[in-house]
């Protein structure tokens, strides 16, 4: 070896003896990054919203021979129904459970929440998406214990301390009912009408979906809508129905139906339009040009009057249609209702129930039915409505259950009595007449208004008119205040975007048409009195809407209105 690989081997043994001391060993650690946080736990998918646009509450008994619940219910989810829920309260829980599960299995893949009516057990064992009580059933908290958060919970309100509750508790949404009397619940809870629901709505303490159930079909479904909906408040998010699908020939049919009613505008009762604010602006020569333009149009297109009225007024009635310029019909047949609103492009339907009885009900919701299909507008006289009970009750139903009434024409006891007030008439007169313009009245006639939501002779519930002419010898001729209605008739049935302003050009045509007729008196053709003047009214009846037809405007000259 020589030096040179001595010297090398020195070294390495070196290096290999310095290796071998603990003292000098050293590790090299590789660099690892700083550990991450961990991540977040992945949130729960979110539920779509709860839609009770149409909500669809079964009952077995109700299925025509021949079809199944399972089939019946796939129908109508096809047609439009947005939620279901189950109703069986004759199954045991067995068989309660495998129903379940057998609609369950229709409803989860198509989308739509199934509930179970009551039973809290039943929607666990067939994984449900909620449940639907009643206030003598499992309370709240204990159902949303059992359930967990985000199941649905629905509660049924009949009065506002239900709906008081409701608001303070964890419910997701609240079924208000009955709206109607129903068959398929007969222990029900008194019906509330549209007007209770609407009260129900505009004073819960919080916004809560809420939806209508009761006697609701296609027939009633927009004039509940419509005539429920609070002014400042959060209007029904749907409709609940059960034998309007179950019992239909074609649930899927049914369903579609209702839902397209349910969103569509009611044609009786269009959006506000800009006319609105000639009264707004109390501008008076915009609103006798407003008169002037709707009187010529009844003489230019000759409306139907559809007459259902009492024998005694019939043939002045008629006159007076005539002279205004309008076509009078009187039919009481109810299979000739439906085709009389179809008879002519501008017709309305006129009820006077002066000589009324409780078999006339069936007359009336026909009438009132098919004119509310067609958009057509109805007048209702509630002539007595004070004078006796059972013309209480009938007014009253007229106006919860017939359909959507546009105009309500009355004198002071017929209004006091819708609104509530215990009148007694002696007949189908006014009362007496120093409080016909009193605040009182006009409070009364805004309340009756803004309940009905019909357009009122003088008010809508926010624009209030009040019309100072007219002569006393009107209330000397029978059937001067019915055929009123006939005039109010025509009027609205050419010209139905502002009702107030329609109704108010028939009113001043008829009791200015009053004070011209007393005055034509002469030596040749005397005004002595009742007789006298009936002839006279007729003939100034016929002159004024003759000068409107000329788009003349000097029989306005005597106008006098209040505006409130």
């Amino acid at each position: 070896m020589d030096e040179n690989q001595e010297s090398a081997a020195s070294i390495l043994a070196a290096a290999l003896m310095a290796s071998s001391s603990p003292a000098a060993v050293s590790v090299a650690t590789p660099s690892l990054p700083p550990t991450p946080p961990p991540l977040p736990p992945p949130e729960p998918p979110t539920a779509p919203p709860l839609d009770l646009s149409l909500y669809l509450v079964t009952s077995s008994s109700l299925l025509p021979a021949g079809r199944s619940l399972e089939d019946t219910v796939e129908a109508a989810i096809k047609g439009g129904v947005t939620v279901v829920q189950l109703r069986e309260k004759t199954l045991d829980t067995r068989p309660f459970v495998d129903l379940a599960k057998r609609i369950h299995a229709i409803t989860r893949p198509l989308g739509v929440p199934l509930l179970i009516n009551d039973r809290v057990d039943v929607a666990l064992a067939a994984g449900c998406e909620g449940v639907h009580i009643g206030w003598d059933d499992i309370d709240i908290d204990t159902a949303r214990r059992l359930l967990g958060p985000a199941s649905i919970i629905g509660l049924s309100v009949s009065s506002q301390a239900e709906a008081d509750l409701a608001a303070a508790s964890s419910c997701d949404y609240i079924g208000i009912g009955p709206v109607l009397p129903t068959p398929t619940k007969p222990d029900a809870n008194p019906p509330l009408y549209s007007s209770g629901v609407r009260d129900i709505l505009a004073s819960l303490p919080r916004p809560l979906p809420a939806v209508a159930i009761g006697g609701i079909s296609s027939s009633n479904v927009q004039s509940i809508l419509y005539k429920s909906r609070p002014p400042s408040a959060t209007p029904l998010a749907g409709i609940a129905v059960v034998s309007a699908i179950i019992a239909a020939d074609d649930p899927e049919a049914a369903a579609a139906d209702l839902l397209t009613l349910s969103r569509t505008p009611p044609p009786w009762a269009p959006p506000p339009p800009s006319q609105t604010t000639i009264f707004t602006d109390f501008y008076l020569p915009l609103i006798i040009s407003r008169v002037v333009t709707t009187l010529r149009t009844i003489k230019e297109r000759k409306p139907l009057v559809h007459h259902i009225t009492n024998a005694v007024v019939r043939t002045f009635s008629a006159n007076v249609t005539l002279a205004i310029g309008g076509s009078p019909i009187m039919s009481d047949a109810v299979d000739e209702a439906p085709a009389l609103a179809n008879i002519a492009p501008h017709s309305a339907c006129l009820i006077n129930m002066g000589t009324a009885s409780l078999d006339d009900k069936q007359l009336y919701a026909a009438a009132v039915t098919e004119n509310n299909r067609l958009g057509k507008p109805v007048v209702f006289d509630p002539v007595g409505a004070g004078a006796t009970p059972m013309r209480r009750d009938l007014a009253a139903w007229i106006l919860r259950e017939a359909g959507y009434i546009d105009v309500i024409k009355g004198n002071e006891g017929e209004i006091r009595t819708l609104a509530g007030e215990g009148v007694q008439m002696k007949g189908v007169d006014a009362t007496d007449p120093p409080a016909s313009c009193g605040d009182e009245l006009v409070s009364i006639v805004r309340q009756v208004a803004r309940r009905e939501r019909p357009t009122d002779i003088l008010s809508d519930g926010t624009r209030t008119v009040l019309v100072r002419n007219g002569h006393p010898l009107q209330s000397l001729i029978t059937g001067a205040g019915c055929a009123l209605g006939s005039v109010l008739a025509a009027a609205l049935a050419v010209s139905r975007d502002d009702k107030l302003s329609s109704c108010l050009a028939g009113i001043l045509a008829y009791n200015i048409a009053a004070e011209r007729a007393s005055a034509s008196s002469t030596d040749e053709r005397p005004v002595r009195g009742p007789g006298s003047f009936s002839a006279a009214f007729l003939d100034e009846v016929y002159e004024v809407a003759e000068m409107c037809a000329r788009g003349q405007s000097e029989w306005t000259g005597p106008v006098n209105l209040e505006f409130r």
